[in-house]
């Protein structure tokens, strides 16, 4: 091995040289300056550094040997120093500067010394040393003027830039197994502390002239008078609070207000340090920046009420505009240096550049050029300081440049699946991780935990042999990978991150699943691929909402995940298996026309005709209020006459001009509506009737519209349409008031005729074609036989559609083709299933009076289940459980909207341009009314408590 190499310093020995510097100015063992002259000293490879860096050494080794080193450097540097900034000064101002800097240096060595050796320096000594430090400092003062300037200037920038440097360790806060509404809200401070300097922070809310504040996870209604409004509405820049006559009442002493728009401020108290650059950003024109700042902090606290959240919801969100807010503190640079040269030098504006002056160049400072009138480039002094601040600026473009570059490393990451990065800075302390690490790793790799600031050896503190593996591939001399030998069982990949041949940290990737690379042979089918991609996203989509949300798996939701209805070996063991009883009939009894079944249903169709309380023909006609129709705000509860409730179906028919297009005689119409009530309403069902299907008929109805109205007439044929609205109205007729798992657990005869499988669906389908079938009931009868075919083969497929257990799949396929979405069948077939999938949750989505009515309806059929179950000994659904007590069903319900229906209507709102944005407000209004009531029962369950013990005593 060559000298050189045995000289050369190890990437290890970078990683604790920088940690060992770091530690040092922190403990005021060395000053800002001596740090930087010591890192400048690396950058030119100084000999003896290079030699301390090559071989290992403890922290309490490091310190000393950096301590001797930089004292040495003294002399030299204080020599060069003074004999740069100013070649007249005398030889005694030399020996006072080179004196000054020693007894500096003897102090912080004598610090270092008694701290190893557990001891105290002796008072009466430390009085001393620096009563003569602080003699020789007042006549060295005026000597150091220009030294003083420079270690300022530098002194800022290293402030600035450490602030701005760290601003992506907040997204860590978020990186666990399970995120709660708190976690995130932590990081909220956090982002905004780190970007802004704000400590803490609230926003206004006006709606509907109610004036909301919301503040430490609370909000209060403001009574504001009309001159509070006034100075509120006239707000117009970024404002003190105290400097406001009528709002300042209802704040703190320091707060500022920010105006995001006439319904919506924003709050909050700064750190005094860091005051400047906010107040700076209407003179820079960044304001833009901190108001969108400012709307991100207020919707992703929104969002949290009202949805499960993801890293990855907000994490590209998160990197962009905190990049942005630094590339603005460029300006807060600016102001600072000039706030330290303006002392010494005259600084005026001027609005274009001008050669004959002497200029700074602020490169892209919204084309302000600043030049002073007494700053003489000849002289050495203004020289150094000119330079110096150019530098500075330079240096700061270059850092704004490599986080740029960066983000766009982190966001690949933040999208990718199965890798993970773990990224760490050049003192080998965590900087980024793209995505919290699962279970499986934790346990591979022996992690506790990952946190803000801790360093790989921290991380890894229970796995000394990764700790290894980690120093020994990256401490080659020439910074060079060495592959793994054996590629097929790698499991992490290291990258050294270098700039300017500079050490800046590396970057651990690692796979949660295999790391295979091999030559993949050609798909035979790329369909069939596809569908086996989407089917693995889709079970992997579920396993992490059930990893990170393991409430959901006793709720509501459970009933939508697949293969949930199988209940384990114990509960089967202890419940009673249902037993066939098969009993003699008759043959006259169920076929032929003597049946019982047949008899019915001629008197049945007879009444139809002749009984006034039946929907006839004489009832077709179109009011002028039918438009609500069209809207969602549309109430089936408010319509209590069963011939009104046909009519509406009959108008959303007649207006769509179906039944002239088709020629659908109006007495089978009547006699098929009039069918359809029967069949809906056989069970009196609380929730599954014919105003279920009433309502989601017209739902469609509503959607169709706002669909055709945001992406086009060319959308959907109108047999699509026709089919798309009777599909809503059949869905759930002759629904049996139970769930699937009720009727496989029960070997009902639905279920051993559709084999346990889609039972429900398959049954409302095959009702709704064979009502079609009957001659008195066949509304289609003017079909050709194609039509006939089309129409029944999208009809049986949209009411497959609802089937609970192909939910996640249906949702994420119909995510994956939005932005594909083309006109072939599959695509077709895909959009009106989502439709109608979408439209049997339409109660849940309406306002919030009328949501909570049909929530209390489906609820009941849920509790009676729960007990028939009990009774007859089926497994029973836990999310059935104690629906009764308001905190409990107030729980599921929020859970159902938020994992269920919530991102249906987003994704449909998605692909419709807006189309479903009424839908989305509504649910999440829902949402927060079902927290205050779930806080409510809450309430009353802990008073019930107390009071229980009262009486027990």
């Amino acid at each position: 091995m060559k000298q050189d190499d045995l000289n050369s310093p190890s990437l290890c020995g970078y990683l604790n040289f920088f940690h060992v510097l770091g530690e040092m100015e922190s403990q005021n063992l060395i000053s800002l300056q001596e740090k930087k002259i010591v890192k400048q000293k690396l950058t030119v490879k100084d000999p003896s550094l290079l030699v301390l860096l090559s071989k290992q050494h403890d922290d309490n080794q490091m310190k000393e040997m950096l301590l001797s080193y930089i004292s040495q450097l003294q002399m030299t540097l204080s020599k060069s120093q003074t004999q740069e900034l100013s070649p007249s000064k005398k030889h005694e101002g030399q020996i006072l500067t080179q004196t000054v800097k020693m007894i500096d240096q003897l102090i912080k060595q004598l610090n270092s010394m008694f701290q190893n050796s557990n001891q105290q320096m002796n008072e009466e000594f430390r009085d001393k040393i620096q009563k003569l430090r602080r003699l020789l400092y007042q006549i060295d003062q005026q000597e150091e003027i220009d030294i003083t300037i420079n270690q300022q200037l530098q002194q800022i920038y290293q402030l600035i830039k450490q602030r701005y440097s760290r601003y992506m360790n907040s997204l860590l806060l978020l990186m666990d197994e399970k995120v709660e509404p708190k976690d995130i809200q932590e990081f909220l401070k956090t982002f905004l502390n780190q970007l802004i300097g704000c400590t803490s922070y609230g926003y206004i809310i006006i709606k509907e002239e109610i004036v909301s504040l919301h503040r430490d996870e609370k909000y209060e209604q403001l009574d504001l008078d009309e001159q509070c409004k006034r100075e509120l509405q006239n707000l117009t820049d970024i404002t003190e609070i105290q400097q406001l006559e009528f709002l300042r009442k209802y704040f703190r002493n320091g707060e500022y207000i920010l105006k995001l728009s006439q319904t919506q401020f924003f709050t909050m108290q700064l750190d005094q340090s860091f005051t400047q650059f906010v107040m700076l950003a209407s003179k820079y024109k960044y304001l833009d920046s901190i108001i969108d700042l400012a709307q991100f902090v207020i919707y992703t606290e929104q969002q949290i009420k009202v949805q499960y959240f993801s890293i990855l919801s907000i994490g590209d969100t998160v990197l962009e505009i905190g990049l942005e807010i630094v590339r603005c503190s460029k300006y807060l640079l600016i102001e600072q240096i000039l706030s330290i040269i303006i002392g010494q030098y005259q600084i005026q504006q001027i609005n274009e550049y001008q050669p004959q002056l002497v200029t700074f160049k602020f490169k892209d400072s919204q084309s302000q050029y600043l030049f002073s009138t007494d700053l003489d480039l000849k002289k050495p002094q203004d020289l150094i300081i000119y330079n110096q601040v150019n530098q500075l600026y330079q240096r700061y473009q270059q850092f704004i440049k490599q986080c740029y570059e960066r983000m766009s490393f982190y966001k690949y990451f933040l999208r990718s699946k199965s890798l993970f990065m773990i990224d760490f800075d050049k003192q080998g302390r965590l900087r980024f991780l793209s995505k919290a690490l699962p279970q499986k790793i934790k346990q591979q790799f022996n992690i506790d935990k990952t946190q803000i600031d801790q360093t790989y050896k921290q991380i890894f503190n229970s796995n000394q042999s990764m700790i290894q593996t980690i120093e020994t591939y990256i401490s080659n001399s020439k910074w060079k990978l060495n592959q793994q030998e054996d590629e097929s069982n790698k499991i992490f990949e290291i990258f050294i991150r270098k700039e300017e041949k500079q050490f800046k940290g590396f970057t651990l990737i690692v796979s949660e699943n295999d790391w295979v690379r091999r030559k993949a042979q050609p798909p035979n089918s790329g369909n069939l691929v596809r569908q086996q991609l989407l089917q693995t996203e889709t079970m992997d989509y579920i396993k992490k909402l059930e990893e990170f949300n393991p409430d959901i798996r006793n709720s509501v939701v459970a009933m939508y995940m697949p293969q949930t209805q199988e209940f384990n070996s114990v509960q089967q063991q202890s419940q009673k298996t249902p037993t066939l009883v098969f009993r003699k009939i008759k043959k006259d009894q169920v076929v032929g026309k003597n049946s019982f079944l047949f008899k019915q249903r001629e008197e049945e169709k007879k009444s139809m005709k002749v009984n006034p309380n039946k929907f006839n023909e004489s009832h077709l006609s179109i009011n002028e209020q039918d438009i609500i129709l069209d809207s969602l705000d549309f109430n089936i509860h408010k319509v209590n006459n069963m011939i009104e409730k046909q009519r509406l179906v009959w108008s959303i028919l007649a207006r769509g001009n179906f039944i002239q297009m088709f020629g659908i005689p109006q007495e089978k119409l009547v006699a098929f509506l009039n069918e359809m009530e029967t069949q809906y309403n056989m069970n009196n069902n609380p929730y599954h009737n014919y105003d279920h299907g009433i309502a989601v008929m017209q739902s469609v109805n509503c959607f169709v519209k706002q669909l055709l109205q945001h992406l086009g007439e060319h959308l959907f044929n109108n047999i699509t349409r026709f089919c798309l609205l009777l599909s809503g109205l059949c869905h759930d007729v002759a629904h049996t008031g139970k769930t699937n798992a009720y009727e496989a657990n029960s070997l009902s005869t639905l279920a051993i005729r559709y084999h346990d499988r889609v039972v429900l669906e398959q049954h409302h389908a095959a009702t709704t074609v064979k009502i079609l079938r009957d001659s008195s009931t066949n509304i289609l009868c003017n079909f050709s036989d194609q039509d006939f075919r089309t129409f029944r083969k999208q009809l049986i497929s949209n009411i497959l559609a609802t089937d609970m257990q192909e939910h996640f799949k249906m949702l994420k396929e119909f995510e994956s083709r939005i932005e594909q979405y083309g006109n072939d069948p599959e695509d077709l077939s895909l959009l009106c299933g989502m439709i109608t999938h979408t439209a049997d949750f339409n109660g849940t989505a309406r306002k919030w009076p009328q949501s909570q009515l049909w929530s209390e309806k489906i609820n009941q059929e849920y509790r009676a289940q729960y007990e028939d179950e009990g009774k007859k000994g089926y497994p029973q659904q836990p999310f059935m459980k104690d629906l009764d007590k308001l905190h409990v069903m107030s729980k599921n319900e929020m859970g159902f909207i938020k994992v269920i229906v919530r991102p249906l209507y987003h994704q449909m709102n998605v692909f419709g341009k807006g189309a479903f944005q009424i839908c989305v407000n509504n649910l999440d209004e829902t949402i927060l009314e079902w927290d205050k009531l779930y806080q409510k029962g809450i309430q009353e369950l802990e008073l019930q408590e107390q009071q229980q013990k009262q009486e027990s005593k």
